[in-house]
């Protein structure tokens, strides 16, 4: 990970779902619920909000199955848009009541040139007009985008920050591994079997948004210093989410899947592992770490594939 002390505007862009048009019982009793203090845990129109964000988000495959969230921001953006990572939340909107919203940052979005449309304020108009159409037909009073930018400024902070979080997952996939956290040069470490761990908890942390690892990693992973490495991780996930799933099973089916979990290190490391295949406790806790964000990242991305080629390395 390099630094640098050159702010870096970030930009999020948030879309608000707004209240429905009819069937009106379910939002006015979540209002009223909320307004109240009462919890609205498995509500009926938490359901069917979240069941909202899904239909916006959901990728039905590999990366060439595009979400209609994606069509959205590509048919403004003029562009084929992939958005790697989508954050859902519920936010308070100028009405004084609760809404469902997604946001997503345009440093997950790709091909990276249409990045930095998303600093135009025209990009927020330009979305709206579009919400307007999508909102009429999913019987909604409005959808809304917003859009959000800050420098980022290098603080020395947070390099510690970064190495600390790459010190726990590595902590905790080697924990959970066969050889554990005992390692000497007479240890023999079984690296695919450590391979497999640190994708299953990838796997298990990108569904798991409370999880410390999972917040200290959305707090840093677009920020300097790791914002260098997390390029790195989205282009691999990139790579395995274009994977056809089909081929993956087949080839699972005739029992040749033994190298797959190799692909969740990047060329970088991998050549390493050619160069020189002796694994220091340093460079073991660095596959580690990069093995389970590469996993996270591809879980975000594309949970198809994610879960295919899982499927095919652990059969």
């Amino acid at each position: 990970m390099s630094s640098t002390n050159q702010p870096y505007r970030l930009t999020d862009l948030t879309v608000v779902l707004g209240p429905p048009q009819a069937h009106r019982d379910a939002f006015v009793d979540f209002q009223a619920r909320v307004a109240r203090g009462e919890s609205v845990a498995d509500h009926l129109w938490e359901a069917h909000e979240y069941a909202a964000l899904a239909a916006l988000t959901t990728r039905d495959g590999t990366i060439s199955t595009h979400t209609l969230l994606e069509t959205m921001i590509g048919g403004v953006l003029q562009l084929g848009a992939i958005t790697a990572d989508v954050e859902r939340s519920w936010v308070w909107h100028e009405d004084g009541q609760l809404y469902a919203a997604l946001t997503v940052s345009s440093e997950d979005v790709r091909p990276r040139a249409g990045g930095v449309a998303f600093h135009d304020p025209s990009l927020v108009t330009a979305l709206n007009m579009v919400s307007d159409t999508i909102a009429t037909l999913d019987g909604r009073a409005w959808m809304r985008w917003s859009s959000h930018t800050v420098a980022d400024n290098a603080e020395p902070t947070m390099l510690s920050r970064c190495a600390a979080l790459v010190g726990t997952m590595a902590e905790l996939v080697i924990t959970d591994s066969p050889a554990g956290l005992e390692q000497d040069d007479n240890t023999d470490v079984e690296l695919e079997a450590e391979l497999l761990v640190a994708i299953r908890h990838g796997r298990a942390h990108a569904n798991m948004p409370l999880a410390e690892i999972t917040r200290e990693l959305r707090a840093v992973r677009h920020r300097d210093p790791m914002r260098y490495e997390w390029t790195r991780i989205v282009m691999d996930a990139f790579y395995l989410g274009a994977l056809d799933v089909q081929q993956l099973r087949e080839r699972a089916a005739a029992g040749a899947t033994s190298g797959l979990a190799y692909l969740y290190l990047g060329k970088e490391r991998s050549d390493q592992l050619k160069t020189n295949p002796v694994v220091t406790p340093r460079f073991r806790g660095e596959i580690a770490a990069k093995t389970f964000m590469t996993a996270y990242a591809l879980e975000r991305l594309a949970p198809v594939v994610s879960g295919a080629l899982y499927e095919a390395m652990s059969a």
